[in-house]
């Protein structure tokens, strides 16, 4: 029996969601701008438009798919391309890494494998990914860089996706197998029929719990500037409160963490009004109310919210891992419940499994990494940072453009 033939794919899209309200989300409003493709071992093509010899390829149910992060190449393609295909044919060279205890950047898996210059992945793509598959920040002439408004770069950019293809080709020779096939193979397509599927949302009630939070924001917001006679107009002004309470009750602290509010709080030699204001602020500053705003912003249209689930995200262990910003109830070792993202969640805190409060293995090391600072930042070059209340970059690039990271209001 004849071996099956292999596409290697990866595309470079644009779209005016940020990617951090999920694949899914992201994809319904995306457009392809470049799609590499190569047959085995063949050339290297890029197109910018559906051709004949693609669309037989994806409607040859013989043919096997491979990309780096599957997931979001097959969705994507989905949505802008309209070609639909059975998860079954495709392979991910990332599921293919973590299932082998890997990283799954396809960058730190050149490293890994010392491809050669020709062969690594190029690494410049991520000044040209911020370019052109990004709305430009608002300080900035062109709402949106394409090949007519940056030509020589639109070519550098070509070159980049073609590369990718090299990259992820040979490193799908290179990297094991024994541990991502058949049964295991088979799993990995479950989980993405998982993710594809999602969980039904109840929009009515996480529209009603906004606007219920913003009320009640806004009544805390008044209580707080009656109280102080204008000194504080907002909850969410730190340093106004901060400001407040040394000035008129001399009363310091260094900072309004829920865990110093609670500690002080309780202090029998805290001045009543200065314990009601930190009371208040207590009230606006819960995080419990956050997953509804990432319910508002991940679920898609009809009301699902896909891509939750992330294959071997604890890589030593293999286990499934929320995917990254997820909301996670925890427990702290002062008693206090709070939700966080699952990437902020510390060693000592209980997780809330559903059922019981959990003990978890921390943090996975990735080894050691060269820092960089900037604008009082001290982080890896790929740390991302947000310069807007929308946009966010790597560390690194946020330094070589000069831009201010954002803090919020």
């Amino acid at each position: 029996m004849p071996q099956s033939k292999i596409l290697y794919l990866d595309l470079e899209s644009f779209s005016a969601t940020p990617i951090t309200h999920g694949t899914h989300v992201y994809a319904a409003n995306a457009e392809i701008l470049l799609l590499a493709y190569a047959v085995d071992d063949g050339e290297v093509k890029v197109i910018e438009q559906p051709n004949d010899e693609l669309t037989q390829l994806l409607l040859d149910n013989t043919v096997v798919i491979v990309a780096h992060n599957a997931q979001f190449d097959r969705t994507v393609l989905r949505h802008a391309w309209q070609f639909e295909t059975d998860i079954s044919r495709w392979h991910c060279t990332m599921a293919q890494a973590l299932a082998h205890s890997l990283p799954g950047s396809l960058g730190d898996l050149c490293q890994l494998y010392h491809l050669s210059e020709d062969q690594a992945k190029t690494k410049d793509g991520k000044r040209l990914i911020q370019l052109f598959c990004k709305p430009q920040p608002a300080n900035r002439k062109i709402e949106r860089a394409t090949k007519e408004t940056h030509p020589e770069d639109w070519d550098a950019f070509r070159h980049y996706a073609a590369q990718d293809i090299v990259s992820m080709r040979e490193l799908h020779a290179r990297m094991p197998k024994w541990n991502y096939q058949k049964e295991e193979l088979e799993l990995w397509h479950l989980d993405q029929r998982i993710n594809d599927r999602g969980v039904a949302v109840d929009m009515d009630l996480v529209n009603g719990a906004l606007t219920a939070v913003a009320q009640e924001k806004k009544r805390l917001s008044k209580e707080a500037n009656d109280m102080t006679g204008g000194a504080v107009s907002s909850t969410n002004q730190r340093d106004a409160v901060l400001e407040y309470v040394l000035k008129t009750h001399g009363v310091t602290l260094p900072d309004l963490k829920t865990s110093t509010i609670e500690r002080r709080i309780n202090d029998p030699d805290l001045p009543e009004p200065v314990r009601e204001l930190l009371r208040v602020r207590l009230a606006a500053s819960m995080s419990s109310t956050a997953k509804f705003e990432k319910f508002e912003k991940c679920t898609s249209a009809d009301g699902r919210l896909r891509g939750t689930l992330q294959y071997c995200g604890a890589s030593r262990t293999g286990r499934w891992c929320l995917a990254d910003g997820t909301l996670v109830l925890v427990k702290t070792v002062l008693g206090e419940v709070k939700e966080v993202p699952i990437e902020k969640v510390a060693f000592d805190d209980l997780v809330w499994d559903g059922c019981a409060w959990v003990e978890h293995e921390g943090v996975v090391f990735s080894g050691e990494k060269q820092v960089i600072e900037h604008d009082g930042v001290t982080a890896t070059a790929e740390h991302i940072v947000f310069i807007s209340d929308t946009e966010s970059i790597p560390l690194g690039e946020a330094k070589r453009l000069g831009l201010p990271i954002w803090r919020g209001n």
